[in-house]
């Protein structure tokens, strides 16, 4: 299975623990607009929230930053010396992210005034919701809007990773030039650029607002350290799968616990500012890097939890999935809420069950309106390159 994953220059693998954090992040939304209701629960003794889990729903971004790293440094571990196109990565990324955000742009900006006539149609009493601003349009367009306090999340709250994604593939190609040089050592140097920026911060924003210290924290700087973890990662997996060797049980068990441990202690830490060092987005970054290590060099029973089934299939649609679960939850809720009177667990029952359902399927019709066209949209000589020469695959 690894082998062939590795032909085909896309880890299939990799789409299921997209699917998942695409997931979290939806449960998460969708437990915020129900109310955050808590579902006490008890065992041997002890009680706890069932839903606490879901309250770190957010930290599934932080996923998607070290996913990020790993695809796109990906094609790199396997031809490090390749001449890089520069306009063929700019191309690619603005084909394969702009026209699906752009949609969901419009989709966030129509979808309540569709939903109010339609209400109004059925004889009930709906009130019109404003336009957003030209400003915020305009920043949202350009992905500058992360930049400024009123728009960062003026559209749809879960577009601000999409400005910090922007800034991490502009700032890409200065990385590969340092790359070229300096080779594992810029992924370090970089990484500790980053926690010195981070620190710095928190230093010279110490009286500051917590909006002001999160905007300056959500720039590519501030993130950068969850961006290298991934570029590792894919450095290890690469070597793995190129020498197509098998780790050692106790190895590969090592590389799980020390996941999860780290990915629980950066779960542990509720920050709400910024600490001198950023612990909480350490802890991630590095959990989650071996997460993605250790689901690579799974064995063969486990990997095929990871390949088969309806994940790899979520992991495909997972950011049309990310780009309207938000504004589609709100309104379900809402609906759940105002119609039929459910509140609460019951409400929230609703939007993990019927809510998920209607979010997939406006998700499947997104994907294949929005996105699938653009990916399939490779000059054929290129294709037939891209087919002898597995690295090239996009696999971000």
């Amino acid at each position: 299975m690894a082998r062939r994953s590795c032909e085909k220059g896309r880890l299939v693998e990799l789409d299921s623990i997209r699917g998942l954090a695409a997931l979290w992040v939806y449960a998460y939304h969708t437990w915020q607009f129900s109310g955050s209701p808590q579902l006490e629960m008890s065992c041997l003794g002890f009680a706890f929230d069932g839903l606490a889990g879901v309250h770190h729903g957010p930290a599934g971004v932080d996923l998607f930053m070290v996913l990020s790293g790993f695809c796109l440094f990906w094609p790199l571990t396997w031809t490090p010396d390749r001449p890089w196109q520069w306009r063929e990565y700019a191309a690619r990324r603005a084909r394969r992210i702009l026209p699906a955000y752009y949609a969901a742009i419009v989709y966030a900006i129509l979808l309540p005034v569709a939903l109010v006539l339609l209400v109004r149609r059925l004889g009930w009493q709906a009130n019109m919701q404003p336009l957003p601003s030209p400003w915020q349009v305009a920043t949202h367009l350009t992905l500058t809007h992360t930049f400024f306090r009123e728009t960062w999340d003026g559209i749809t709250g879960a577009f601000w990773s999409m400005g910090l994604e922007a800034q991490f593939y502009a700032v890409f190609p200065f990385f590969i030039m340092a790359w070229r040089r300096f080779k594992v050592r810029a992924i370090v140097y970089t990484a500790i650029l980053s926690v010195l920026f981070r620190v710095s911060v928190a230093l010279w924003l110490k009286n500051a607002e917590p909006m002001d210290r999160f905007l300056v924290s959500i720039t590519f700087l501030g993130r950068w350290m969850q961006f290298a973890f991934g570029m590792l990662a894919a450095l290890w997996v690469s070597g793995y799968l190129q020498r197509q060797e098998r780790i050692g049980r106790s190895a590969w068990l090592g590389v799980c616990l020390g996941s999860i441990a780290l990915v629980l202690k950066g779960l542990g830490d509720q920050e709400e500012s910024i600490n001198l060092l950023p612990w909480r987005e350490l802890k991630l970054g590095a959990g989650y890097a071996l997460l993605l290590c250790a689901v690579c060099a799974s064995p063969e029973w486990l990997k095929v939890f990871f390949t088969a089934g309806p994940l790899p299939k979520l992991g495909r649609i997972s950011y049309s999935f990310f780009l309207i679960h938000q504004p589609t939850s709100w309104y379900l809720m809402e609906f759940f809420r105002k119609i039929w009177g459910y509140s609460g667990l019951q409400q929230l029952w609703m939007g993990y069950t019927f809510g998920t359902l209607v979010t997939l399927v406006v998700s499947c019709v997104f994907f294949h309106l929005f996105e699938k066209p653009f990916l399939s949209a490779v000059p054929r000589q290129r294709s037939a390159r891209i087919k002898a020469d597995g690295e090239f695959q996009e696999v971000a």
